[in-house]
Formats: structure tokens, sequence, C-alpha cells
């Protein structure tokens, strides 16, 4: 039996992984295109600006807001996920190969982007604060920083512990759990490669835990919606917990 497990940290082989790309092909684009769409109308980046989306994936979101004119530059941890979205680079969108946790593009962007739950990978607030820390170095004085997350309080109440997804002909097994401040999802799935097992963790921050690592790390919070339509937050009842921060100069 060919059991693939999490060699380092989960996200690196998960994120690498062709099966990442299989279960999750049939996101909601319209869905983020909307909110891409809102986000422009409400943040006004000018069309010479430097917008950079971090932890982008496949580059969609940097793709659709290159398309409306403005200027991107997508980082990702996964050279896969880079590899393909290098191929739609132009002289206004270019993609590299990135940590969250040790940027070097020095006070280069004007806006950044963090969108659809990518970030609170890691196991310790110490290198939350890391990442936003490097964050900060890559954004101007007074650049703005903005953070689409999960909202840890509607997770909990809504959580299903166990589903099924067919998608390409494999059938994921997702079995999800809180633990030790996390949720955890757990995907098992077979093909004929063999057995497969991979997880997803992500922390739990709570809006107290984002306004105290957003302190330390330099940043000045401006604004917090719960939609992805930008209604208000409502711990209780919000889906998304959407902030905007501002680097201090």
């Amino acid at each position: 039996m060919n059991v693939e497990n999490q060699k380092k940290e989960w996200f690196a082989d998960w994120f690498n992984s062709e099966y990442y790309h299989i279960l999750y092909k049939n996101r909601d684009y319209s869905e983020a295109a909307a909110f891409l769409d809102n986000l422009v109308a409400t943040l006004k980046p000018g069309l010479e600006d430097e917008i950079a989306d971090l932890a982008c994936g496949k580059g969609r979101h940097s793709i659709y807001l290159n398309s409306l004119g403005h200027k991107l530059t997508g980082i990702d941890l996964s050279p896969e996920s880079i590899a393909h979205a290098s191929k739609f680079e132009n002289e206004r969108l270019q993609f590299f190969v990135g940590d969250l946790r040790g940027l070097n593009f020095p006070s280069r962007f004007d806006l950044a982007l963090n969108l659809f739950t990518s970030f609170g990978y890691f196991d310790s607030m110490d290198v939350n604060l890391q990442c936003l820390q490097s964050i900060k170095t890559c954004l101007k004085p007074g650049g703005r920083l903005l953070i689409d997350f999960l909202n840890a309080e509607w997770v909990k109440q809504v959580l299903v512990p166990y589903h099924e997804k067919t998608e390409s002909g494999i059938v994921f097994r997702i079995s999800k759990s809180i633990c030790d401040g996390k949720v955890v999802k757990d995907i098992e799935f077979e093909t004929d490669k063999g057995e497969f097992h991979f997880q997803e963790k992500v922390q739990l921050l709570s809006q107290t835990d984002f306004h105290e690592l957003l302190s330390a790390a330099g940043f000045k919070l401006l604004n917090e919606w719960g939609d992805y339509q930008l209604g208000a937050f409502n711990p209780e009842k919000s889906e998304r917990y959407i902030l905007l921060a501002e680097r201090n100069a």
C-alpha cells in the first residue's frame, strides 16, 4: 500500500499535489470575482499601484484583477501552482515562488491581498507574527493589507464532521474536527496509484487574535467586514472575517 503523508509541513505537499487541484477544481469563480469587484470598488487601488496576491495558488485572483487593468504580483509556496500561473504573465502580471514567513520584496507594494483563508497554517502565534512582519516589509509606508479569513466562531457552529465528494472519478472522504485550537480536515482517497491521506490545518484565530497580531507587527486596523458583500462583521453570525490594515509609517 502506498500511503502518502505530509513529509514536513502539511501545506507544502498538499498544495503541490495534483489531487489538491482535482478536489477544489469546481470552486465558485463567480463568487470570487464578485468579491474582488467589491474590494476594488471599496479600496479603490490606482491602476499604477503595485498589488501583491499572497498565497495566490494558481493565480486566478491575480489574473482576474490584472484583466481589470491592475498591476499584480502573485506569490505562492507551491512551485506547481506558480508554474501554471506563470503561463499568464505579462508586463503587468508576474508570479514568484515565495514563503510568507520570509518575503523579499522590500517596500514594493501599495496593497497586499491574502484571500480565501490563506493564513493561520502554522503551529504558533509567533509564526503568524513573523508572517505579518514579513508582509509589512513588502509594503510601502502607509501600504494596506487585506486578509480574508474564516470566522472562527461561525466555523465552530456549522462544522460538518464528515462528508464525501467525488471529483474526476475519485471519491474524497473528508473528515473535520477541532483539535488544539485548529480546524483539522482529513482527506482520504484511493486511485490506481494507491491510497492517500492528506490533512489541512487552520488555526481558529479570533478577532482579538488578529487585533493583537496586527498591533504587534506594526499595523493599524482600518476596517472589518463579515462577508463577500462587505457587510458588517458580527462575531457570532458572520461567515467570514475580512480585515483591512495599514502599515504604520
